[in-house]
């Protein structure tokens, strides 16, 4: 067996010099302090992020409740022209859906939904039903019929002209 020619106590030396300065083995990982700031960094970015994701969000759902809104809108009208007979869109206690007329009684055509507890929104109306004759005109409407969703300050609404169609630039005054 052959000896090594460095002196007792030098491949001790290199191995501790091999170390990272300042940390023994049982130092790894990181310090208390080093992982909360870490952690305040996280909750103060997630505190910035969150209205804005909240806002849009918000707004994502609002624009939601407006198309399922022209969607049963467009559903009474497009019906009472293809089966030529009266078709109603309701809009009553936060509720939307269509009935058409069977025999002279008003079944159910598309089930009602409700617009707070599907989507969270707010409807107001100013009226609580669209009526549209076999030809597909809306039929009692002196003026435009406004539906309003709201949520969390975010407003969009939807515009029924008098003769019932869906207006895409709003309700003119």
């Amino acid at each position: 067996m052959r000896e090594s020619p460095l002196p007792s106590g030098c491949a001790s030396e290199r191995v501790a010099l091999s170390r990272p300065a300042g940390r023994g083995r049982g130092e790894a990982g990181f310090t208390l302090a080093e992982l909360m700031i870490v952690a305040v960094m996280i909750v103060l970015i997630l505190a910035l992020a969150f209205p804005r994701v909240h806002r849009a969000f918000a707004a994502e759902t609002v624009r939601n409740a407006q198309s399922e809104a022209q969607a049963y809108v467009t559903t009474a009208r497009a019906l009472s022209l293809q089966k030529g007979q009266t078709t109603v869109f309701h809009s009553a206690g936060q509720k939307i859906w269509v009935t058409t007329d069977s025999s002279g009684v008003q079944v159910t055509y598309r089930p009602a939904v409700r617009m707070d507890s599907v989507y969270g929104v707010t409807m107001t109306a100013t009226r609580d039903s669209i009526l549209f004759n076999g030809r597909g005109v809306a039929v009692g409407l002196s003026a435009s019929q406004t539906i309003a969703l709201s949520k969390d300050g975010i407003t969009k609404s939807l515009c029924v002209s008098a003769l019932g169609a869906v207006l895409k630039l709003g309700c003119v005054s």
